[in-house]
């Protein structure tokens, strides 16, 4: 049988698209289907990085992943009728990396579960990271990444965040392909780091667990 992973990592969207719809309609918890879409898109991201795809194949990648994506949010959502609201989250792409899939995939994730969002969108310098703290208030702050030089401006953000007399209130969550590779490990003084979307809510909602 097809797999959700495959298809995507062969940015076939009819496919991705009928697979999603069938395993729904079999009663598939749309986690899983998150998880396989996520396993698609590192596929994507290896064959970009061997020079098999190209920055078109990566954008239409993100648009099969929305498509996808509007398919499971009445479900995650069904799945969390009734939740009360939770903490605030604030989240965004860090300055210099204009990637953001991965990081919608979390920020869908945790508003199916009751989570108030702030999403800063792309490329955020750490000032607006540090103004939004002060603004909002909120216990967990995610960084995303996926390119290299994102390690430095995560460095960066988190020294603002410390510069600016928050680092104490708030847990910081690095994210994104970059974060995964062994030499970044303890490279940014973070308070957890992951690849995964899935985890990476599992890790915030303990962090906001009282």
């Amino acid at each position: 049988m097809a797999r959700i992973s495959d298809a995507m990592g062969n940015i076939d969207k009819a496919t991705v698209l009928g697979l999603i719809e069938k395993h729904l309609k079999n009663g598939l918890d749309p986690l899983k289907i998150i998880d396989e879409l996520r396993e698609g898109l590192e596929m994507v991201g290896d064959k970009f990085e061997k020079g098999e795809y190209f920055l078109l194949n990566l954008i239409y990648a993100a648009e099969v992943f929305k498509d996808a994506a509007a398919l499971l949010m009445p479900k995650l959502q069904e799945s969390q009728k009734g939740v009360k609201r939770r903490a605030k989250v604030l989240i965004g792409t860090v300055q210099g990396d204009i990637h953001d899939i991965g990081k919608n995939i979390v920020i869908a994730l945790l508003d199916a579960r009751g989570y108030e969002v702030t999403d800063l969108g792309v490329d955020v310098p750490p000032e607006r990271f540090v103004d939004k703290i002060r603004e909002l208030k909120p216990p967990v702050v995610g960084m995303s990444g996926l390119l290299t030089a994102s390690i430095d401006s995560m460095n960066t953000t988190v020294k603002a965040i410390a510069d600016g007399g928050f680092r104490r209130d708030v847990r910081v969550i690095i994210g994104g392909g970059i974060v995964g590779e062994e030499w970044t490990h303890g490279k940014v003084e973070a308070d957890a780091v992951t690849r995964s979307a899935v985890e990476g809510v599992r890790l915030i909602e303990g962090f906001t667990t009282t």
